[in-house]
């Protein structure tokens, strides 16, 4: 599994990372964590994610977001 760690970058580089990160794990066949600070925004990720339908889960209490790289 990949992990990119997103906690540096504000909105709008956050989603931009976000996009690079994912592209890269698609590459690479793996799925990826993203690690994020607990007062961060998911919600732009989510809508990409169920807009292109990829399965995924959030802690929102650890900060991380975990993209499973399966299309439904």
């Amino acid at each position: 599994m990949l992990e990119q760690d997103l906690r540096g970058f504000k909105c709008p580089q956050q989603f931009i990372q976000f996009k690079l990160a994912l592209r890269q794990a698609l590459a690479a066949a793996q799925s990826i964590k993203f690690i994020l600070l607990a007062e961060q925004s998911t919600q732009d990720m989510e809508l990409f994610l169920q807009k292109n339908h990829y399965q995924y889960k959030l802690e929102q209490q650890r900060g991380l977001l975990i993209v499973e790289l399966n299309r439904v």
